[in-house]
């Protein structure tokens, strides 16, 4: 058998383990791409690897806590959106990415909490740690979510009694309340922890899915997007049965629809893996709308810093560089491979000059920008460009100096000049 397990409203609750006053009322956590990151004067900020993977989110992390007015004001408007509802919350038809001006109109008495996103991944760990005491494997999907295996561990006779007493171990430990599903395969586990929400335990014996599928939304299934949902409907296929029944319309679809079928059956036999090395490193921000391209390439300088730091820290070797451009009314977006050893100065120059390339919509405000490096080799096996060979060592050596400062005095204590003129 697999578990799923799923903390509820994990951010809400984390903040509840240490301000008893807010259990019971309805509260939210707000979000906002960090405001301070594009900032001229110094910010002393260091980066947590404690508890990170293929799944897990960076943490960036400041010397300074910042108010709840200064994230989330700009002038007289209130900005962010809700990234936790708590269900005194949910039950106002309060969501996450809602804006939080549509939240406090849905629910005047409103607690809105400025995230504490080393509180979350404290507490990750900690549940992370404690699993593992419990558990012989075990797989962090997210920051709040993971699976376990247990077949050979528990009896599948003893597994509804031991997820509860898992369950309810885990909120004696860490006052966190968290749902678990169960099912023989990884897929049909995490879609049954949807029917335990919140605070309780599902399981979904095989021959019991076919009842759920029929009566299911095809949305509500794990991975199903919007984009392939739309597409399905285009077939009539409204429900999860319909897929089970569409084998042959799913196959035609390639690798994905033959994945979301056999995730649907139940079929997918996917193993628990307990360490998944990260396919690629990011780093994105929106932001109110930019005209300036002088302005912009600033950010892009410094969101490639930053970039940099987290390829350097983990001293991965990427090959493969992708770029993203959000205008208000449109999108552009590239990748390119490269050949060269990683360093910092290359790296700026290809983005600098890869957005230029991109910029198609020249007198078009800009709102996002995303960077993410993939295709990590080990070892690079290539022969570089001879020609660039011995500049990139040079800087290379350069780069791991500069890495150790970043590690010891924060990420800005060596920038470009005009990330600070503009």
């Amino acid at each position: 058998m697999i578990l799923h397990l799923d903390l509820d409203s994990f951010f809400v609750s984390a903040h509840r383990t240490k301000d008893k006053s807010l259990l019971g009322i309805p509260v939210v956590v707000g979000g906002r791409s960090d405001p301070f990151i594009f900032d001229k004067e110094f910010n002393k900020t260091k980066v947590s690897t404690k508890n990170s993977g293929a799944f897990v989110q960076t943490l960036f992390i400041r010397d300074r806590k910042i108010g709840f007015k200064e994230f989330f004001h700009e002038g007289d408007k209130l900005r962010g959106i809700v990234i936790t509802a708590s269900y005194e919350a949910r039950a106002h038809g309060i969501k996450t990415g809602m804006s939080l001006r549509e939240a406090l109109n849905r629910c005047k008495n409103l607690k809105i909490l400025t995230p504490e996103h080393s509180l979350y991944h404290y507490y990750s760990n900690k549940l992370k740690n404690y699993l593992y005491t419990q558990i012989p494997i075990i797989q962090q999907y997210s920051i709040d979510e993971f699976f376990a295996d247990i077949s050979g561990w528990i009896d599948d006779k003893e597994v509804e009694n031991f997820s509860k007493d898992l369950k309810n171990n885990i909120y004696k430990e860490f006052n966190l309340p968290i749902s678990i599903g169960i099912a023989k395969s990884k897929w049909i586990a995490k879609f049954a922890t949807q029917f335990a929400k919140p605070d309780g335990v599902k399981l979904i014996l095989p021959e019991e899915l076919d009842s759920y599928l029929k009566k299911t939304p095809l949305e509500r299934f794990p991975g199903i997007g919007k984009s392939f949902a739309k597409k399905l409907h285009q077939y009539k296929k409204t429900t999860l049965w319909d897929i089970k029944t569409s084998k042959a319309l799913l196959y035609s679809f390639g690798r994905g629809g033959e994945d979301i079928y056999k995730r649907v059956c139940g079929i997918d036999y996917e193993k628990v893996i307990p360490y998944e090395d990260r396919k690629s490193i990011g780093i994105s921000r929106t932001f109110d709308p930019i005209n300036n391209r002088t302005e912009i390439k600033r950010r892009v300088i410094i969101l490639s810093r930053h970039l940099v730091y987290l390829i350097a820290k983990h001293n991965y070797h990427p090959t493969t560089l992708y770029l993203s451009i959000r205008y208000e009314y449109a999108k552009t977006k590239k990748q390119i491979t490269f050949n060269r050893i990683f360093n910092e100065i290359f790296f700026i120059k290809e983005v600098l000059r890869l957005f230029n390339t991109l910029d198609k919509y020249k007198h078009s405000n800009i709102i996002r920008i995303s960077i993410s490096l993939r295709n990590f080799k080990k070892i690079q096996k290539e022969p570089y460009s001879l020609f660039e060979y011995e500049k990139d060592r040079k800087f290379e050596k350069l780069l791991k100096e500069s890495t150790k400062m970043r590690e010891k005095y924060g990420i800005d204590i060596i920038r470009i000049a005009s990330e600070v003129e503009g």
